[in-house]
């Protein structure tokens, strides 16, 4: 079955039990840890749920994630990496154990003040997922610090579905002391065409708080919100509250 109309059943019908609600955010734009020599961070993670784009996948959700940026001159670099998760139950939201690896690798460019980006992912499903099809997808970057907050933003197109995602957001650091942060941050999506999905997606609200345990390693867990308006609003999905935890190590 072709993944256009599966997750469009899975909107639907998926929705219409409750079944569904970035895990850790998987962000628009690659966010690098502290510069080290080798510019690559290993990251591993557990999140109560799988929530992705505003929908949910699956619960209890276990990562492992491989990051690195690569200077090209002063100008550009190479964001490239790759992202596995794997339900730790049979809580698919078509029924079964859920597994997902995405490759991705990027172009980045330091514009003035802001970070503008080419990107291609490719997503591979696995376990009782395997029944969606591959996903080929670009994307437009935008990093940019406006006063005291960071604004993010990307947009997508899906090969497999011939449409569009949209999505924007702002995030403020604090520092707690030399070791804590918290970071609240907020965003918003719009889709176009996106398996069936035309019109404003959702509303993500998330509260993070990283920890410094070493020059290298920072534990980070994190709650959220997911909120569906519009069309994803008109498909059934229920708003809901979720979190998890990862540490991230860089080399």
């Amino acid at each position: 079955m072709k993944i256009k109309s599966l997750l469009t059943t899975i909107l639907s019908a998926a929705f219409a039990v409750s079944a569904f609600a970035g895990t850790a955010p998987k962000a628009p734009i690659p966010v690098q840890a502290a510069e080290e020599p080798l510019g690559i961070t290993s990251t591993i993670g557990y999140d109560t749920n799988y929530v992705y784009r505003g929908v949910n996948f699956a619960d209890n959700l276990v990562t492992a994630a491989v990051d690195g940026n690569f200077a090209i001159n002063d100008m550009l670099s190479i964001n490239a990496g790759a992202w596995y998760g794997s339900s730790a139950d049979d809580s698919f939201v078509l029924g079964g154990s859920y597994q997902e690896l995405d490759l991705y690798a990027a172009l980045m460019a330091k514009v003035g003040a802001a970070t503008v980006g080419l990107k291609y992912q490719h997503y591979f499903f696995y376990g009782d997922g395997s029944v969606l099809e591959d996903i080929d997808e670009i994307g437009l970057l935008l990093a940019v610090p406006v006063g005291p907050v960071d604004l993010v933003g990307g947009a997508y197109y899906d090969f497999a579905a011939d449409g569009f995602y949209i999505e924007t957001g702002v995030s403020h650091t604090f520092a707690v002391n030399d070791r804590i942060s918290l970071i609240p941050a907020a965003l918003i999506s719009y889709a176009d065409s996106y398996y069936g999905v035309s019109g404003f997606n959702h509303v993500k609200l998330q509260l993070s708080a990283p920890i410094k345990l070493t020059k290298s390693a920072t534990l980070t867990p994190y709650i959220a919100g997911n909120f569906p308006i519009d069309a994803l609003d008109g498909l059934g999905e229920e708003s809901r509250v979720y979190g998890g935890i990862s540490l991230s190590v860089s080399f």
